[in-house]
């Protein structure tokens, strides 16, 4: 049988309707739960929320008022017919992953219904909810439970008992959640901010019988806000080069063993300029590389994952010139071939000794195209890159030839890869507080990978600091969306107008407005993610200019209606996420908006929300030339 990642997880885990707002409200959340800390270099950074998302467009948006509401967020839920406070809620063994679901199901249950659940022990009582593998366990909850995959969960009512489980410590997590969303109408928005629906009886069918399993194994989402262990378990997020779900009680995660990505120059002592990419066929790099493998993986016995991927490049880069490299590179008509034999031969000698370890290397830049003849490996990840793609459009769009390539190049690898990841990108990495009008093609790029037989995903955006942007709005929508590929573009968007809902408040459909009508604009423009925002709100003609301002101007005063609508405590959300408005103004050289006082006022808004970089790997300076636009700094 072939080796793949599926059956490494199977291995790893085994080891292992209306709205009340509620940022920073009860219950409180720990100190751990608001980390969200993916560097050490940015320990300074605080994290607030901002979010987007779009469906059907309202002319004329009209605020929501808060509903007349007598008693608690959820007036009763009632399993197969019995309130949930008949209930003694009990939980399997010792394991940390399992203790904090229980305490988290306890927490927001109560908080939800304002209710005392009961705690159990070993003594039965008539009516149960047992969540993990508990000695109360039917025929039925092991039978379902022993069909399900890549930490999914079960939720089913047998003979007087709710049972919450999964085969893994994870899976019952999972299982937790779900019902904490169905359920008790709770919503995770961000590490600062989660609302509850009000409803007046939530009911828990007696022939419940529900079960899941995620179509990707490993999901990442590399933005600021989704890097607490907590939070990041609570969107179903098991990925996280930067992140300790194992130790913090939070589910799995995937233990890298060395540098998470190009990671060729340290296991060859070569240069780590941009570009300068060692011989790959050259047997004292092999041997180098090779020894420092397997000292890695001993050093680091729980990895399951080993990184050796080409370095950084830029678009013109390439591979080895020398005679044997172009050899290979010519034989499978891509310079993958050099790389991919190079990543084999090591992938072939390691698996002796280390059998559940996988090579992951990327097929980046100049070794995107698959070889013509030559397969990885079955202990080998491949994990195909999107950078030069257009992310206004799908990438599936037949009308957009920046996307061609890619497509033509995900076909290939799905024949001839069972680990195949996707390195995906999500922001602007230019100008990280404009608008990246994207929020319309996540829906579709995601089903499109899944389609292709992708079982990873890493998400990659403003992982460096707070967003002034839509980041926290961006993560939710990616998790659920890698947790569930299959849900339906209103679904998609349902999950949108609740965060929209949640974190901003009652002017929530201005926001909502300004999301579609950027989507919507951005289709007559190609941006990348190293463009600025001209490339996707294209204006043409003489009045071009004029035309551009107008469109920013009347963008600005939706946000300014979203302030104005917003309650005290959700103000903040909507300043800090209308920075992308400001921004596009002042980047802007056609704009007659920029001045002195409106880039100080910017730079203010940067301090006051702890926002630390404007662009990747470009700090905010403490002092700034207020004459010169922001991408002088």
């Amino acid at each position: 049988m072939k080796k793949t990642l599926r059956s490494l997880l199977c291995i790893l885990t085994a080891a292992a309707a209306v709205f009340i707002y509620g940022c920073g409200g009860e219950p409180q959340q720990t100190d751990e739960e608001t980390t969200g800390i993916i560097t050490a270099e940015i320990t300074d950074a605080v994290t607030d929320a901002a979010s987007d998302e779009a469906t059907e467009q309202d002319t004329e948006p009209v605020p929501e008022e808060d509903p007349e509401w007598d008693g608690p967020h959820v007036k009763s839920i009632k399993i197969a017919g019995v309130d949930i406070s008949e209930f003694t809620v009990i939980k399997s063994g010792s394991d940390r992953t399992v203790g904090n679901a229980y305490n988290d199901f306890l927490r927001y249950i109560e908080y939800a219904t304002e209710l005392e659940l009961k705690r159990g022990g070993d003594v039965k009582s008539e009516h149960e909810i047992c969540i993990g593998e508990t000695d109360r366990d039917t025929e039925l909850v092991r039978a379902e439970r022993e069909k399900l995959v890549n930490d999914g969960y079960a939720i089913i009512y047998d003979g007087g008992r709710l049972y919450i489980t999964g085969k893994t410590p994870t899976g019952t997590m999972y299982g937790v959640y779900t019902f904490l969303e169905d359920y008790a109408g709770c919503r995770f928005l961000s590490s600062k901010c989660k609302y509850y629906k009000y409803i007046e009886c939530s009911e828990v069918p007696a022939d419940i019988c529900r079960t899941f399993s995620p179509k990707l194994i490993n999901r990442d989402v590399y933005w600021y806000d989704a890097a607490s262990p907590s939070f990041a378990s609570k969107i179903k997020i098991n990925g996280g080069v930067n992140r300790n779900m194992v130790s913090s009680g939070y589910g799995t995660d995937i233990k890298y063993a060395g540098p998470f990505v190009h990671s060729l120059p340290s296991l060859a002592g070569t240069s780590t300029a941009p570009n300068d990419q060692p011989c790959l066929t050259d047997p004292a790099v092999y041997e180098k590389v090779l020894g420092n493998v397997r000292k890695l993986l001993r050093d680091n016995p729980d990895a399951k994952i080993i990184s050796v991927s080409q370095n950084d490049s830029y678009a013109d880069g390439r591979g080895c010139q020398c005679e044997n490299c172009r050899r290979l590179d010519d034989e499978q008509g891509t310079p993958m071939g050099s790389l991919l034999t190079f990543v084999n031969r090591i992938a072939n000698d390691i698996k002796d000794e280390f059998p559940d370890v996988y090579v992951d290397t990327l097929a980046y830049r100049y070794t995107r195209k698959a070889p013509k003849t030559l397969k990885p490996a079955d202990n080998v990840i491949i994990r195909l890159c999107s950078i030069e793609c257009c992310f206004t459009h799908p990438l599936d769009d037949p009308d957009c030839a920046a996307n061609k390539a890619f497509c033509e190049d995900i076909e290939a690898w799905s024949k001839i890869c069972d680990n195949l990841f996707i390195w995906d990108y999500t922001t602007d990495f230019m100008y990280y507080l404009n608008p990246f009008p994207n929020l319309g093609v996540l829906y579709d790029n995601i089903r499109f990978f899944v389609d292709h037989n992708v079982i990873g995903l890493f998400e990659q955006g403003n992982g460096q600091s707070v967003s002034g942007e839509f980041g926290e709005l961006r993560a939710y929508l990616l998790a659920k969306m890698m947790w569930d590929p299959d849900m339906t573009r209103e679904q998609y968007y349902e999950h949108m107008d609740d965060f929209l809902k949640g974190y901003y408040g009652a002017g929530w459909r201005y926001i909502r407005e300004y999301i579609d009508r950027t989507t919507e604009k951005a289709k007559d423009g190609h941006m990348g993610i190293y463009d600025p925002i001209t490339k996707a709100f294209v204006f043409k003609g003489a009045k071009r200019q004029s035309e551009l301002t107008k469109f920013l101007t009347e963008m600005e005063e939706l946000w300014s209606k979203a302030y104005e609508a917003a309650d005290d405590d959700l103000k903040d959300n909507v300043l800090r996420s209308s920075m992308q408005v400001k921004a596009a103004q002042l980047y802007t050289k056609w704009s007659k908006t920029s001045s002195p006082e409106k880039l100080q006022e910017l730079h203010e808004l940067m301090k006051k929300y702890r926002i630390t970089f404007f662009r990747e790997n470009a700090r905010v300076p403490d002092n700034v030339d207020y004459t010169k636009r922001i991408d002088l700094w």
